[in-house]
């Protein structure tokens, strides 16, 4: 990695929505942070670690919008942050109706 330059947290930012301009996306902790625990690379968690605390991560999951998390990635945040993958229950866009986007 000597070659290559570190990420900035713009360029993390950039990387996990890359439909909204960098700064829109840094004004919202919370949101920022879920997004790089749902889609963000190891060097995007890496370089978001170097700038907020566990905690921070834990108040974003814990208030996690419904639909951008994956089961299994909830799971292995509810395990880091929580101690218990099924601490909280998935936050779901249409609560209690079954959805399948594949068909």
């Amino acid at each position: 990695m000597a070659a290559r330059e570190e990420r900035s947290l713009e360029d993390v930012a950039r990387r996990v929505n890359w439909y909204t301009p960098p700064a829109l996306v840094l004004a919202n902790q919370n949101l920022f942070l879920c997004e790089v625990m749902a889609r963000g690379a190891l060097e995007d968690i890496l370089v978001a670690r170097k700038h907020y605390p566990w905690e921070a991560f834990k108040e974003a999951y814990l208030h996690a919008p419904p639909g951008l998390f994956a089961p299994r990635v909830w799971a292995y945040w509810g395990l880091k942050l929580l101690g218990d993958a099924q601490a909280l229950p998935l936050p779901q866009r249409f609560p209690g109706k079954p959805f399948d986007w594949r068909r």
